[in-house]
This record gives C-alpha cells, structure tokens and sequence, in this order.
C-alpha cells in the first residue's frame, strides 16, 4: 500500500475541493497528481488503465466512506488479464 501514499495524501489535500466540485463522482490521482473526474467505476478504471497500465493509481468516489479491503486484494480489468480470467 505504500506506493499509494502520494496518491492518498492528494486525495486527502484536495478533498474539501473535490466535495465542493465533484460529489458523488469517481476521481482518479496517479504519483500525487489528480487526473480527472468521472461520472461512474468503470470510465474511471478505463481510463486509468488506458492512461496508466496496471498500476498503481487511486481510484475514489467523492463523499464516500472509507473501505477497508484485505491487503491481498486488487483490481485488475479483465482485459488485461485477458478473456480465461486469470
């Protein structure tokens, strides 16, 4: 989880401005730098794969409570991994 640091800590600087400008809204920050603002999961994990690869990026929606996940669970589109899934 450490290569996300940047990514969290520019989520948690700008997050009184992303409440204000993008409620609800799914945002995408990669090496500290926010990238954009979507409207759902899926164009913002498109476009971070498009943009960025595999990773690593933060994808977060706006005024959401935080999650805690398994530290062995990612994300990985299914395109990457290509049509068996694994």
């Amino acid at each position: 989880m450490s290569v996300l640091r940047d990514d969290i800590a520019a989520f948690d600087r700008m997050r009184a401005d992303l409440e204000a400008e993008h409620r609800n809204e799914w945002v995408v920050f990669h090496q500290g730098e926010f990238v954009d603002a979507f409207p759902d999961f899926e164009a913002a994990a498109s476009t971070a794969v498009d943009r960025f690869g595999v990773g690593p990026y933060l994808i977060r929606q706006v005024g959401a409570p935080p999650i805690q996940l398994p530290g062995g669970m990612i994300f990985t589109p299914a395109h990457v991994l290509g049509a068996s899934g694994i």
